[in-house]
């Protein structure tokens, strides 16, 4: 440990032995001068900024975010101009206020031709909406309560009798859902070449030909868009009577609904949406005796979703029936 210390102050004294010969004394004289030159160097080209400064003043004028700001004896002495004044403020509130007076009375002493002249026709007229997403709230409604029936309708007439459906779903504004079983290929095939002729966007999930698997989904043609099923809003004060009569119209055709107790509400402002996710435990026939007399009656609710699956020896109906009430 002695030895290795030693040596180690040894290679220190050395090394700052070497470091001694090597030292570089600093010319004070030569540093002052090369400072000086600097300064100078940094006056003159301040000297040459002020300059151009002032002569892009004097040009182009004073600007106005500079007005103001620059001393006016500097200004007079490059001759510059000043900015030029600023525009006067607009009109207060008070004065668009009186305005718009105006020009509301002046347009209710039009006569009646020149106000009709004044508005475009097509603005008025041109009210055609064929997506369901541009449908008014009663439209929708409509649109709801009829199409359902025609989907209903076509599988009851287009399914051979030996397919049996575990479920089948259909959701407004035209997509449905099938799943079940044929006791043929040849079942399996037919109806999905029916299916096909009044369907967009159609997919199944079965790849092989021999398969007697039912599965499809796609978008069904709604061969009558019906709009004015429903033409008025439900008063708050007749929410009841309709359920009464939408239960009415369920056991006239053998199908007990449950489920009107607790609405989901949802208020737009001027109507409020009562939804009500309904049951029913029936079978298929009943069941489309119920949607086709839904869609005749004058009942003011649609059905935007509904799901049949069968379950144990019946079928389970599970809808969402909505309601729209004028606040």
């Amino acid at each position: 440990m002695i030895h290795m210390n030693l040596i180690a102050v040894a290679e220190k004294n050395a090394t700052l032995g070497n470091l001694s010969q090597h030292l570089h004394v600093t010319n004070v004289v030569e540093v002052e001068r090369r400072h000086k030159k600097k300064v100078l160097t940094i006056a003159v080209a301040a000297v040459v900024i002020f300059a151009a400064f002032s002569i892009f003043l004097k040009v182009a004028g004073i600007p106005a975010a500079l007005d103001g700001v620059l001393p006016n004896a500097y200004v007079d002495l490059i001759g510059a101009k000043k900015a030029a004044p600023t525009a006067p403020a607009g009109p207060t509130a008070e004065q668009i206020a009186e305005q718009e007076r105006l020009a509301a009375q002046k347009r209710a002493a039009m006569p009646v031709k020149e106000l009709v002249g004044e508005i475009s026709p097509q603005a008025l007229f041109n009210n055609k909406r064929t997506d369901y997403d541009n449908y008014l709230p009663l439209e929708k409604l409509s649109f709801q309560k009829t199409s359902l029936s025609q989907f209903m309708s076509f599988l009851n007439t287009a399914v051979p009798d030996d397919i049996g459906f575990s479920e089948i779903v259909y959701q407004v504004p035209n997509y449905y859902y099938l799943r079940g079983v044929a006791m043929k290929s040849s079942s399996q095939h037919s109806l999905m070449d029916r299916l096909k002729a009044v369907s967009m966007d159609l997919k199944s999930d079965i790849s092989s030909e021999a398969a007697t698997e039912v599965s499809a989904f796609g978008k069904f043609s709604v061969p009558q868009k019906r709009l004015d099923a429903v033409r008025q809003f439900v008063p708050s004060a007749e929410i009841a009577a309709e359920i009464k009569a939408v239960k009415a119209l369920g056991t006239a055709n053998k199908v007990v609904l449950k489920g009107f107790e607790k609405p989901v509400i949802e208020d737009f402002g001027v109507y409020k949406r009562y939804a009500y996710f309904v049951t029913a435990t029936t079978d298929f026939a009943d069941m489309l005796n119920f949607f086709n007399a839904f869609a005749e009656s004058p009942i003011r609710m649609g059905i935007p979703k509904t799901s049949l699956k069968f379950s144990k020896k019946f079928m389970l109906a599970s809808m969402r029936i909505e309601m729209f009430v004028l606040r």
